[in-house]
């Protein structure tokens, strides 16, 4: 975790457990008040709300709350960090990808023991980049192995523009884009990203079909 994400991430608990109701700022150490206001806007705006909501919940469940941020602080970085990927690549999934992965769970919860095991030793065995692919739903997931070494590093200001690319992809397009992956060299991918991202929507998949197809 970097330095500012522990100082926002210590500013919301500090929000969350110590602002009083309808009293926002004036029972914090000045110090703290100092760094709210130097929070961005929509920062600081969803730390006053999280304090707001705090402040509506019954003792005994901001005592849960308490209790569940203490738990969680003693769990090891590494199982925080797995946690907080799975939280991140959730909230990112489409509405459809969240409703089958529901649904995938409640099949899985019905299962067996001994077919729960199996499953969990064979996620164990995949790759990590595998693994990776998976948290970004089902449809991609399984694409991912061909399509990662296109995708699986790439600079943050595009991160998120190209999975809306991939997502409004059909199978024949990521398909095409899968053969176009595997064909360019590393230092060529950086310029194929940027180029596909230049692109209307609607030129794309025509554009991939064209690529991908023998000369």
């Amino acid at each position: 975790m970097t330095r500012d994400a522990r100082r926002r991430r210590a500013l919301w608990w500090a929000a969350l457990l110590m602002v009083p109701v309808a009293v926002w700022g004036q029972a914090l150490p000045p110090d703290l008040v100092r760094a709210l206001e130097a929070l961005p806007a929509g920062e600081r705006a969803r730390v006053q709300q999280q304090a707001q909501q705090w402040a509506r919940l019954s003792p005994e469940q901001q005592q849960a709350l308490r209790t569940r941020a203490s738990e969680w602080d003693a769990l090891p970085p590494l199982t925080r960090q797995a946690r907080r990927a799975s939280w991140e690549s959730w909230q990112a999934l489409p509405d459809d990808e969240r409703a089958r992965l529901r649904a995938t769970a409640a099949a899985y919860a019905r299962m067996s023991e001994a077919q729960r095991h199996e499953l969990a030793e064979r996620y164990a065995a995949l790759d990590t980049f595998e693994r990776d692919g998976w948290r970004l739903g089902s449809v991609l997931g399984a694409d991912w192995p061909r399509l990662h070494g296109l995708f699986a590093l790439v600079p943050d200001d595009q991160r998120v523009p190209l999975l809306e690319l991939l997502r409004g992809l059909d199978d024949r397009a990521r398909g095409d884009l899968a053969v176009i992956a595997q064909r360019t060299p590393p230092d060529e991918r950086d310029a194929l990203r940027r180029k596909l991202l230049s692109m209307a929507p609607q030129a794309r998949a025509d554009w991939l079909r064209g690529q991908a197809s023998p000369n």
